[in-house]
């Protein structure tokens, strides 16, 4: 039987008041979630002890990248994760050399007012 007379004897099978009872297939594709992106929260929270002005939007972003994962964005939930990671990382830097510069500049003046 060709294949335009089978759809021509199931129109005339439902149009004349009988089901055509066919198995339906489907074929079901799995796909492999991307791991949620890390948060980096602790990072963020720890960067406050250093320089509270970049670990703000450390911990905004650490704060969305958590957002994002719960929502199932993987896309959004990479970039608020390595923009906390970014923060973190240079609040953490900016605040040790303030303090290393901040020593310093301490052990300079000593050492002319002393002298």
């Amino acid at each position: 039987m060709a294949t335009g007379t089978k759809i021509k004897n199931l129109e005339s099978q439902a149009t004349s008041g009988q089901r055509a009872h066919h198995p339906v297939s489907e074929t079901i594709m799995l796909i492999a979630l991307p791991p949620p992106a890390k948060d980096y929260l602790c990072l963020s929270i720890t960067s406050f002890c250093f320089c509270i002005l970049l670990a703000i939007p450390a911990l905004v972003f650490s704060l969305k990248t958590r957002e994002a994962n719960n929502d199932g964005d993987w896309r959004r939930a990479q970039r608020n994760s390595r923009l906390a990671l970014a923060f973190s990382v240079s609040s953490i830097l900016v605040g040790c050399i303030l303090m290393a510069s901040s020593v310093t500049l301490i052990f300079e003046t000593e050492e002319v007012t002393s002298s």
